[in-house]
């Protein structure tokens, strides 16, 4: 009996934590490909673009804003994403920071772009033309 109730105590405390088991945040997701992003700004939206390709938990690719373009760097982990896409304009850039989750064909978040401040983001994926 008092082992069966360690047992418990112990599986409980891991489930809490959110280290139960390796693999129970499931098979990392497969997001290789194109996705349209929307910021939700304060005041305003912008529309960007993701081109992704994925090695394991790596992602590397580019990053599409509105008129430039530039890298892509960063990491999957189970339904978590995090990336970085760095635009620059002559002597000057920013990087947009994003961290969020993957749900399918959606992804969403906040995204951080420092001295710029903070939005929020939703992104899906652009069907493939036919």
């Amino acid at each position: 009996m008092r082992g069966r109730f360690l047992f418990c105590m112990v599986f409980l405390l891991f489930w809490m934590t959110g280290t139960v088991f390796a693999g129970e945040q499931g098979e990392t997701p497969n997001i290789k490909g194109e996705w349209s992003i929307i910021l939700t700004f304060v005041a305003g939206k912008a529309h960007h673009t993701v081109i992704i390709d994925q090695d394991g938990e790596r992602l590397s690719g580019i990053y599409k804003g509105e008129f430039k373009e530039g890298p892509l760097r960063g990491t999957i982990k189970g339904n978590t994403i995090d990336f970085t896409g760095f635009l620059k304009h002559e002597a000057t850039g920013v990087s947009f920071h994003y961290s969020g989750t993957i749900s399918g064909t959606t992804m969403q978040g906040t995204v951080d772009m420092g001295e710029y401040w903070t939005a929020t983001w939703t992104a899906e994926r652009k069907k493939k033309d036919h």
